[in-house]
């Protein structure tokens, strides 16, 4: 008998974990992405330095 009021406090916690892990994954990939723009735009940026150097020396 013990084991059928179990079982739905079973079920509830997998659900939770569920939502908990996408909203964990989410986040991580926000924050991965958010990164992945930084580096860019120093890349971006230290392109148009060169080119506008080599813009000068023309």
């Amino acid at each position: 008998m013990m084991a059928f009021s179990f079982f739905p406090m079973l079920m509830m916690l997998f659900y939770l974990a569920a939502i908990g892990f996408s909203i964990w994954f989410a986040l991580s990939l926000i924050k991965a992405q958010r990164e992945r723009n930084e580096i860019l735009n120093e890349i971006s940026a230290k392109l148009e330095q060169k080119s506008d150097i080599k813009k000068d020396e023309l």
